[in-house]
């Protein structure tokens, strides 16, 4: 019998990645930056979204820097996807730049490489393409071709693509950066790995 698919995001799902990205920054750049600052969009996080050459040069630092690989995993999160893969088939999906491949391949063999394999990791190659001019990708795109039921994400805009194709989302964490006063009604927002637990074992 095949199982359902969930398709599950790294960054501030599983990984507590933007306390990591707050604390390279101040350390680095000297900023004062705090985990509700963060957004995916890193030049206005720095403040410096009209300089395109310090925001590729500090990029390329933050991500050459193999700091990920120092990132904490997100409380409960292995635990909880282990028993969840009993009933489910368990997939990651992420717009991580095809540069930091092997550091989030490491990181996720240490993690959780009793969840998932190689085999299970997909790329989503959203920031890739930016830089690449090749065509466009979205997570909605990655997580339909992998024929997913769920995505569990912390960004609202994923979460509200794959909930108007007809999936079911979940809203990943009370982040300043994934706020929003009505969701779509396939959204459900989850504020732990305890209440992912929970949704999945409701009847």
């Amino acid at each position: 019998m095949t199982k359902p698919i969930i398709a599950v995001d790294i960054d501030d799902v599983l990984a507590d990645s933007a306390a990591g990205f707050v604390a390279f920054s101040n350390q680095k750049w000297g900023t004062h930056l705090a985990v509700d600052d963060y957004e995916e969009h890193w030049a206005r996080v720095w403040g410096i979204e009209h300089d395109l050459e310090e925001v590729t040069r500090r990029r390329d630092l933050f991500v050459g820097s193999g700091v990920h690989s120092s990132f904490s995993p997100t409380d409960r999160a292995h635990d909880t996807l282990r028993r969840l893969g009993n009933q489910y088939e368990l997939h990651i999906v992420t717009s991580r730049l095809l540069t930091m491949k092997d550091d989030t391949t490491q990181w996720l063999a240490k993690h959780y490489g009793d969840v998932f394999t190689d085999t299970t990791i997909h790329y989503a190659g959203i920031w890739d393409t930016l830089t690449s001019n090749s065509h466009n990708v979205t997570k909605a795109d990655t997580v339909s071709a992998l024929g997913a039921d769920y995505l569990i994400d912390d960004q609202l805009k994923h979460c509200k693509a794959v909930a108007e194709a007809g999936k079911q989302a979940l809203l990943f964490g009370d982040y300043g950066w994934n706020q929003a006063d009505i969701l779509h009604p396939n959204i459900t927002r989850v504020n732990s790995w305890a209440e992912v637990e929970a949704y999945f074992r409701e009847p």
